[in-house]
């Protein structure tokens, strides 16, 4: 049994897998009543926007995804403005970047569409778990008034959030705490089985959108939307990556979190730069393209959706097919209450012309 702990005086949030069953989940308020509702999971949110971008002119690929956010607002009477939402932070995807990565000018757009709506420096971050170099000056130059939280920042996690496992760490977080910890055993080993959460997304008055690619990944079935702002943003977390169940079940608890999960405003998939196999590391060999962008208010139905376009490619280059419907991570968000998957539609928009 593997348990996430907030503690908080007024609440505490707490998510329970049983890994052979997945079937007894109920969360509750600080009044003891259930909650079943789940933002996203009404019919209007069981929708996945796609854009085709027949041009890669910056011009036509803003128009196609501010035409997504304003559908998405339009079908689940949204209105992101400051007054409603107070800060955003725009998650995005740049643990191997320069290869495939979350691309700055989508990063550009999304903050050019938030300025119309009112949003400057004060009320927008940007936020990834690492940075390297030349991407954090890419970013500068394109978006210069923008603050960026990486997980070297003190305001990436909080002590009090955190996902409590026996699982042993991979050898690399091991190795990173032995250089915090060298001294302290006592400490060494009680951090060896929490894995920090990126909490920068969620506290306070702060709401985030998720900016995600898309690659095949051999245990989860695909590394997208779901993992971006979950297992690939949170700390001592590569433990549960190559593990057919932990991996899915882990990356589905986080998503789950009632605070976490109720501030996701939307996340996105550009399809412009895809990897159909050999993920979640990178390889050029396997790289494809589509010219999509995916937009939903639900990360679970966009990555169902982003996995089914992964396999149409792995199909065109005779690799192994992979069913998305028997994919361990879209099983668990059904039993979370997170929605079923095969049951969501795809809706096509077009640019004006």
């Amino acid at each position: 049994m593997y348990r996430f702990f907030h503690r908080n005086r007024k609440r505490q949030a707490m998510v329970c897998i049983l890994l052979h069953s997945l079937v007894s989940i109920l969360w509750s308020d600080e009044d003891g009543n259930s909650q079943f509702y789940r933002s996203g999971l009404s019919p209007e949110g069981a929708v996945v926007y796609q854009q085709k971008l027949t041009i890669r002119a910056e011009q036509t690929r803003y128009l196609g995804l501010s035409q997504m956010i304003d559908r998405l607002e339009q079908d689940n009477r949204l209105n992101i403005i400051p007054s409603n939402f107070p800060k955003i932070a725009i998650y995005f995807d740049a643990r191997i970047a320069p290869g495939l990565c979350t691309q700055t000018e989508l990063i550009a757009n999304v903050i050019k569409f938030l300025e119309i709506r009112g949003y400057g420096k004060a009320e927008l971050s940007l936020v990834t778990f690492h940075l390297d170099d030349v991407t954090r000056q890419k970013l500068k130059n394109e978006c210069p008034r923008y603050p960026i939280i990486t997980s070297k920042d003190d305001k990436y996690f909080h002590p009090d959030w955190f996902h409590d496992s026996p699982m042993p760490p991979a050898m690399g977080d091991r190795a990173e705490l032995l250089i915090k910890y060298p001294r302290n055993a006592k400490a060494r080993l009680d951090s060896e089985r929490k894995s920090y959460l990126p909490a920068c997304l969620f506290l306070d008055e702060t709401y985030w959108i998720n900016l995600a690619i898309a690659k095949d990944d051999y245990y989860m079935g695909i590394d997208g939307a779901i993992s971006n702002v979950t297992l690939n943003a949170s700390g001592n977390s590569q433990r549960f990556r190559e593990d057919f169940t932990m991996g899915a079940a882990t990356a589905i608890e986080i998503l789950a979190i009632p605070e976490f999960w109720e501030k996701h405003l939307f996340s996105v998939i550009d399809l412009s730069e895809i990897q159909i196999a050999g993920g979640p590391d990178f390889n050029a060999e396997f790289i494809r393209q589509e010219p999509l962008l995916l937009l939903s208010k639900n990360p679970v139905f966009l990555d169902f959706h982003a996995m089914d376009i992964l396999g149409e490619k792995r199909s065109r280059s005779k690799l192994k097919e992979k069913s998305s419907t028997e994919t361990n991570l879209f099983k668990f968000a059904k039993e979370l209450g997170l929605g079923t998957a095969p049951s969501s539609k795809t809706v096509k928009l077009t640019i004006p012309r």
